[in-house]
């Protein structure tokens, strides 16, 4: 069962958007606060999914954490919704994530993990 991080910066909403995933059969763990951080330990996820539509720049920050290590740069990056302006800001400064509207998620997301495993 594939682990998924699930970063929206809203509680109530990120509990609604995993459900999909979760009913996909992917074990999804999720992260809303700004007041403290996501804790990975020693397992790591096999994607990444982050929101733009919430706080744009912490997801920016997350990922810019996650990606500066060599262990993690193999990761999928799914960037999800978010205004366009965010969307190409993100864009520029993560060319080889994932983009895609949030309903486009558990498919984006299969897919990647598709391709990932044949890498």
């Amino acid at each position: 069962m594939p682990k998924i991080f699930y970063l929206h910066w809203n509680e109530a909403e990120v509990k609604a958007r995993i459900v999909p995933l979760i009913k996909a059969g992917y074990e999804v763990t999720q992260h809303w606060s700004t007041e403290e951080h996501a804790k990975f330990g020693d397992t790591l996820p096999d994607a990444v999914v982050i929101s733009l539509d919430r706080l744009p720049s912490h997801g920016r920050a997350v990922a810019e954490w996650f990606w500066e290590s060599k262990k993690r740069q193999h990761i999928p990056i799914l960037f999800a919704g978010g205004q366009p302006d965010k969307v190409k800001s993100t864009k520029v400064k993560f060319p080889k994530a994932i983009f895609c509207a949030t309903e486009e998620v558990p498919a984006v997301l299969e897919r990647a993990l598709r391709t990932k495993t044949r890498k």
